[in-house]
């Protein structure tokens, strides 16, 4: 776990649509592993400390209520 609290909209473990922007307001699917199980829907203003500084992964579903994308990470 990582000790660097952050936004999702610049994690790595935040999965959006493949056509979406990374905005404050775009909801996505955390992929971190750990949390994977609980199918978190949390848009990018959202933030936690599982934090990993990257661009977002893209998967068709990844918006969905609940999300139906598979992680691609």
């Amino acid at each position: 776990m990582s000790d660097q609290w952050g936004l999702c909209k610049g994690c790595k473990w935040w999965q959006i649509e493949p056509d979406a922007t990374v905005e404050d307001q775009t909801v996505g699917f955390c992929i971190e592993q750990d949390l994977q199980q609980f199918k978190i829907r949390i848009t990018g203003n959202g933030g936690c400390n599982m934090f990993v500084a990257g661009k977002p992964a893209r998967a068709e579903g990844s918006s969905e209520k609940p999300p139906t994308a598979e992680p691609v990470r």
